[in-house]
């Protein structure tokens, strides 16, 4: 991850904040649930929504991580 100062508006920043919060409290779990189902599906090689669960989790996650990253290093101008 870059370490890369980032400018931001207040309203910038509280947008990607209220995302960030969104994602890590709600929308993970909603994942997780959703990959629990899945998994209850049975045979995980040939269970497709299985897969997709796993990479929505994937980019929930490196959203995650990219929106901490920018809100640690932003400035809010």
């Amino acid at each position: 991850m870059s370490n890369d100062i980032q400018y931001l508006t207040s309203e910038k920043f509280a947008e990607l904040q209220k995302e960030f919060d969104f994602l890590k409290s709600e929308r993970r779990k909603e994942v997780a649930e959703h990959l629990e189902y899945a998994k209850k599906l049975g045979d995980l090689s040939e269970n497709a929504e299985y897969h997709q669960a796993r990479e929505e989790q994937a980019e929930v996650e490196d959203r995650i991580s990219r929106l901490e990253n920018l809100l640690k290093n932003a400035v809010i101008t």
